[in-house]
């Protein structure tokens, strides 16, 4: 039972007040905490001895108000016992604010720029665990995506919000292991890359030969061997993670936390930018797709290496260039540019890696072609061409055995045998965009001029 209950209401409240923001998102540091200890030390020493149990942590920090915990605790006891016991080690985390944050913040990467963010394991830790517990405010902006995990967890959420709860909290299970252990892998950096560039120039420069292809039908992208990932994101980076949204990207986020914390600092992306997030870890296993998703289990054992990943986040316009239907124009070349340039942003990304080891491969797929509606013969096309013009070695493409893609299956070896470069294949793409039928056998139809 919760002693000195005639000071819980008044001290769960400060504790609130305690992780506020105190500078305006416009500004260029997002700030994190800067309030003295001692309050937060004065609840924490009042209720020491109290948190035995998941409710009791919804008690004390949540009012009981907790829908995701209160479920936990009823369906998911094991998970919540584990979280338990190492939650001392998460609280002592929240006093190392000053440690780990001395600048007070962190700078926002802003729409148009190029830049980084560079964060430890632990501090991407900390910021997720105030949002966790709802314990950071920040004032909401048309610049930035929603970024308050408790959201998830408050409300009678339902389905795939709750199972992204649970991904959550094994995450925060797994930093608390970590803590105890004062494991050294707390200490390695991930990276938060913006990059802008502005031009097209690329295709009026030097040519490049098509790139190596291999068309994979089964199996996820980040459990194969290519060195980056493609995130078919929404321009606000995460998409609908913590309001709902359940596709590829928002799945991403949910089973590597670490990506969320993105929200925090990173604006929205414009027509020319992408954004880079290297050295994240998939702590949670996972089945299902969409409403049917579903945490599995922790991926995080001993016996297994930690796989690290390196993530590349482009969006697509909506429908962008997806039916024959319409007249060879002006605006019809620009869609098709706007998506291919998005492409070779992101791409180029991989200029940022200062590792020498990893090769140049990137694994992707059926990019804007879900929600977005666009056209799978037509992204195939335009993401092969970026992906020659930056100078990728191999192009890992994920159909997912959808049968829109049996006819890029089934030619692009052709394709490739017809178009020995990049600029040869844009052309011909460029002129066949007025043409009915589909975009593979126009390809093949085109003829090459002497």
């Amino acid at each position: 039972m919760i002693k000195n209950k005639k000071y819980f209401h008044y001290l769960n409240l400060l504790l609130i007040i305690f992780i506020n923001i105190y500078m305006e998102v416009e500004f260029e540091i997002v700030s994190l905490p800067n309030r003295s200890h001692k309050e937060l030390q004065k609840i924490f020493t009042l209720f020491n001895n109290e948190f035995k149990t998941i409710q009791d942590i919804n008690n004390i920090l949540c009012y009981n108000r907790c829908y995701f915990l209160k479920k936990i605790v009823k369906d998911y006891p094991e998970e919540g016992k584990k979280f338990v016991e190492v939650f001392e080690h998460l609280k002592k985390l929240i006093f190392e604010i000053e440690t780990l944050f001395p600048e007070k913040g962190i700078r926002t990467l802003k729409t148009g720029e190029n830049g980084s963010v560079k964060l430890t394991r632990k501090q991407v830790a900390l910021v997720f665990l105030l949002s966790f517990f709802d314990l950071i405010y920040i004032k909401e902006s048309n610049k930035k995506n929603y970024f308050n995990i408790y959201s998830v967890l408050e409300g009678r959420n339902y389905g795939s919000l709750f199972e992204f709860g649970r991904c959550f909290l094994n995450y925060l299970t797994v930093i608390g292991q970590w803590l105890s252990e004062n494991n050294e892998i707390l200490n390695e950096e991930i990276i938060y890359f913006r990059k802008n560039i502005p031009s097209m120039d690329y295709l009026s420069g030097e040519d490049k030969l098509l790139c190596d292809l291999k068309i994979i039908s089964k199996g996820s992208m980040f459990d194969g061997d290519a060195s980056y990932c493609v995130d078919f994101a929404n321009k606000y980076i995460g998409g609908g993670v913590l309001n709902g949204g359940c596709v590829q990207e928002e799945i991403l986020f949910a089973v590597e936390p670490e990506a969320i914390v993105s929200l925090f600092f990173m604006e929205v992306m414009d027509n020319n930018d992408a954004i880079g997030i290297f050295n994240t870890i998939q702590y949670s296993d996972y089945e299902g797709y969409g409403f049917q998703f579903a945490y599995k289990d922790c991926l995080i054992k001993s016996n297994i290496p930690i796989k690290k990943h390196r993530i590349i986040a482009i969006d697509a316009i909506p429908g962008g260039s997806s039916w024959f239907s319409f007249n060879y124009s002006e605006k019809l070349i620009k869609e098709i540019n706007r998506d291919l340039h998005k492409a070779f942003v992101g791409f180029s990304l991989i200029d940022f890696d200062k590792e020498k080891d990893f090769k140049k491969t990137i694994a992707t797929g059926n990019w804007g072609c879900g929600a977005f509606g666009g056209n799978h013969e037509h992204k195939f096309i335009q993401q092969w061409i970026a992906a020659s013009f930056v100078g990728i070695e191999r192009l890992d493409y994920y159909s997912f055995s959808d049968k829109k893609m049996i006819n890029v299956e089934k030619n692009f070896e052709n394709i490739k045998n017809k178009y020995k470069s990049a600029k040869e294949l844009y052309n011909a793409l460029i002129s066949i965009s007025g043409m009915n039928g589909n975009y593979i056998d126009n390809i093949l139809k085109v003829q090459m001029e002497q």
